[in-house]
């Protein structure tokens, strides 16, 4: 799937059209600012069908289930297919999108190149990125004010405790919690968690048994309940 970056389009836009620079200090060529990037035809009506369905909820049980089953663009891990080929083609174009149109100075680290190797990052930025052109539905600014106000700095403010100053420009960092999470799924480790998940149901079905059905025969001291423990 090809994609363009809004400044493309923008300088293609405006090739030909530029306007002398009259005051020596500010280039006239190009959009001052640059559309939201849209996203390919299969998010877009998949979000236009979710969209209808919040504010008209199916009544049928078929078409809830149906409803319940349709992937979430904002939810990556949910897509197959043509829509998660449209859903990187896409967020690739925010991600650039964002760096260029709301950040300035590199006080904040900014969404690096090499975002698609941090999951966190996919998981938040599919989510601000379906919320950004969800304002397009709105009637007022007062959705985009929000999206302004809230997402987009809760986000940044996400992005930079965890990614700090890693991954510069060309220098891609591994994830610094590889071996903490890999002696956390290892085997071992999985199955004594899996035994205390044996046990704890084991224990609970004889406190169970214990435990008096009638009012009239339950213990009178809390002490008698603390001993079962």
């Amino acid at each position: 799937m090809t994609t363009m970056h809004p400044s493309q389009i923008a300088t293609r836009a405006a090739a030909g059209n530029a306007a002398p620079n009259g005051n020596g200090m500010m280039p006239l060529v190009g959009l001052m600012v640059w559309p939201f990037p849209e996203p390919g035809p299969t998010i877009r009506t998949a979000m236009e069908q979710l969209q209808m369905a919040s504010i008209e909820p199916p009544a049928d049980e078929e078409a809830l289930r149906e409803l319940a089953q349709m992937p979430r663009p904002w939810d990556p891990g949910s897509c197959t297919g043509l829509m998660r080929s449209e859903l990187w083609a896409w967020l690739d174009l925010v991600a650039m999108w964002l760096n260029e149109q709301h950040l300035w100075n590199v006080a904040r680290p900014g969404i690096p190149e090499c975002w698609p190797a941090h999951p966190h990052l996919v998981h938040d930025l599919a989510v601000l990125a379906c919320n950004r052109y969800y304002t397009s539905f709105a009637v007022t600014p007062a959705v985009l004010e929000d999206w302004h106000r809230y997402a987009l700095p809760g986000f940044l403010e996400r992005l930079r405790d965890r990614l700090g100053d890693g991954c510069q420009p060309g220098k891609h960092q591994p994830r610094p919690r590889r071996e903490r999470d890999e002696s956390h799924a290892a085997t071992p480790k999985r199955r004594g968690r899996a035994q205390r998940y044996r046990d704890d149901v084991e224990r609970a079905g004889e406190l169970a048994t214990l435990t008096p059905t009638n009012p009239d025969t339950s213990p009178k001291n809390d002490d008698d309940i603390h001993e079962r423990w």
